[in-house]
């Protein structure tokens, strides 16, 4: 059977998506085996949080979900921004997955003594009280269909890499995913 150029079309760009997650999975395979952050420098969160949220307004808005950016705009941290970034990407990534008819989702950030601790929430149906306890473990995946299950393990990697670590937050409603990385006292401004 012959293809029309139409299929074709689709095809080709059903491959190259594909092969794009295969470079992104392999790249995080090979981060998380290198540990250590590669080029933590001086970033503003806002400013990388502000990215993430504009490379994900186009599926936002053909979901009806409402994006709410709450991160004060003066948090400056030593972080390897391409891997945060992909941190926040997978996050809001899978609270978009989990509201495909609507809802809010909420980026958020505070400062702490010593830290700066993030938010990720959605008003979406929640995590299922089974797959819970082993969330952040490679290959557990929350009823999608073609997915690995490793981006929450890679992503609360990388932020252990940074000397923090993941969570999910208690209470509802939908899921609120929590991470917490260092950020010496010096680097603020009040």
């Amino acid at each position: 059977a012959r293809l029309s150029p139409d299929q074709v079309q689709r095809l080709a760009g059903n491959m190259f998506r594909a092969s794009l997650q295969v470079q992104q999975l392999l790249q995080d395979l090979l981060d998380v085996a290198r540990g250590k952050p590669g080029q933590a420098k001086p970033c503003n969160l806002r400013d990388l949080v502000a990215t993430v949220v504009d490379s994900v307004a186009p599926t936002a808005e053909a979901q009806s979900v409402r994006l709410v950016l709450a991160v004060p705009d003066s948090l400056e941290l030593p972080l390897d921004q391409r891997r945060i970034e992909r941190v926040f990407l997978n996050l809001t990534g899978n609270a978009l997955e989990a509201m495909p008819h609507g809802g809010t989702l909420t980026i958020s950030a505070r400062r702490e003594p010593d830290s700066v601790v993030c938010e990720v929430r959605d008003t979406g149906p929640g995590i299922a009280p089974e797959i819970r306890s082993r969330l952040f473990q490679p290959f557990t995946t929350a009823g999608k269909a073609g997915g690995l299950g490793l981006g929450l393990a890679f992503a609360r990697q990388t932020v252990i890499d940074h000397g923090g670590d993941m969570w999910l937050s208690p209470g509802g409603p939908g899921a609120c995913f929590a991470f917490r990385l260092p950020a010496p006292n010096g680097q603020h401004h009040a």
